[in-house]
């Protein structure tokens, strides 16, 4: 990807002179044609896109704001669009384009009011949901972390930023699950929106039933209580965004149910720094030491450019077995500001680190070197923040 043209070599072919709906879909089709995992439309701006992690050109020309305006209005099928964002409300939603017959595309978009030369403009962001999850490379997934990526129950946490791949994995786990002969198994899925669609996947002893949220359920808590009266063997939740979803989620854990979702973390040790923080003064204690019990396996992932353009998960991870929850448990009682850093030290004994898997990759010629360091001093600053989260007084650290 190094010697790609950003600015020519993925144009968009015979560039309308104004984005009709049908010029819209040809777009999308487009971006997915050259492999786009997300399409940024600005007003008085170039569409680009972001292929591989790069930013490229879709279009020569910028579009101007009442050209955006009309693909917002297209897009959320009304012609109110406008005044929303204008009054400070962005617009999540979903669209769809048909492909062909048998093929169609869904997105998921945000359009977000923005100030552009001094003015009123609008941005969307548009992001392919896919239809079928890819299968999981076990080959690529560290033999202690596929050990104990399948518990019967307990706490599975997938974390990582933003475009980190999360939702990805997570779908690949269950389609993993859900291909076993002898799965046996009926899991219940609530997401923000559905991001893959398991009705292609060819099971025998499996059954999965998604829901969304707000559609189908109203929240995330509310579709775990939800589930519990369903009969659920593995309960998939999109995010553990709240301290309601995590006291709900710990429930589901501790009555015999594998609960699996994500936290926007960056590994191990900030996941707890993130779980601490999420949750009230008053209740900290309690609700972590259930989260300590609960837990069974912690992921944390990044995407990073490989050498050979694409992309390539970089994992940390640790599996928790009865005597570092016990240890954990004992640290929670005495500091629990001390959590992160214990974690962090239990990954680097027991687990994989992200700057050892790093190293892995560069040894293999599948990273370069510059992209090794960049995770090694990530991890580093990581430390450090948990270091400084520690050194600071009770009230600020509880606060965040």
């Amino acid at each position: 990807m190094a010697d790609i043209d950003r600015l020519q070599g993925f144009l968009l072919e015979n560039e309308p002179v104004r984005f009709s709906f049908k010029e819209l879909d040809r777009l999308l089709i487009h971006g997915k044609h050259i492999g786009a995992s997300d399409i940024y439309i600005n007003t008085d701006r170039p569409v680009s896109a972001r292929v591989h992690g790069q930013l490229v050109r879709l279009t020569c020309r910028k579009l101007n704001h009442s050209e955006v305006v009309g693909i917002t209005c297209d897009l959320y099928g009304g012609a109110n669009a406008d005044l929303q964002l204008r009054q400070g409300k962005p617009i999540d939603a979903a669209y769809s384009v048909r492909v062909d017959r048998d093929t169609s595309l869904r997105f998921r978009w945000c359009a977000t009011g923005c100030l552009i030369n001094s003015n009123f403009g609008i941005e969307i962001v548009l992001r392919e949901l896919a239809g079928l999850p890819p299968s999981l490379d076990r080959t690529q997934i560290h033999p202690d972390l596929l050990a104990g990526l399948f518990p019967r129950d307990g706490l599975v946490l997938i974390t990582g930023e933003t475009g980190a791949g999360k939702s990805t994995l997570l779908a690949s786990i269950i389609r993993d699950i859900a291909e076993s002969a002898e799965a046996d198994c009926r899991v219940l899925e609530y997401a923000a929106p559905t991001e893959y669609v398991f009705d292609g996947v060819q099971t025998t002893s499996c059954l999965i039933v998604q829901s969304s949220v707000p559609d189908d359920v109203s929240t995330f808590s509310e579709g775990i209580r939800n589930a519990l009266r369903r009969d659920p063997d593995v309960i998939v939740v999109g995010e553990a965004r709240d301290a309601v979803t995590i006291k709900a989620a710990i429930l589901a854990a501790q009555t015999g149910h594998a609960l699996y979702t994500t936290v926007h973390s960056n590994n191990v040790a900030t996941t707890f720094l993130r779980l601490i923080q999420a949750l009230p003064v008053e209740e900290l204690h309690s609700i972590m030491g259930s989260i300590i019990d609960s837990v069974r396996v912690i992921v944390s992932q990044q995407l990073i450019q490989s050498t050979d353009g694409k992309r390539v998960a970089v994992r940390e991870f640790l599996v928790f077995d009865s005597r570092m929850r016990r240890e954990l448990l004992s640290v929670a009682s005495q500091n629990i500001s001390l959590l992160p850093v214990r974690a962090a030290e239990l990954v680097a004994q027991h687990g994989q680190t992200m700057a050892a898997h790093a190293h892995e990759l560069y040894r293999s010629g599948r990273i370069a070197l510059a992209q090794f360091e960049a995770i090694r001093a990530l991890q580093e600053a990581d430390m450090a923040k948990a270091n400084h989260f520690n050194d600071q007084p009770p009230e600020e650290r509880l606060n965040g």
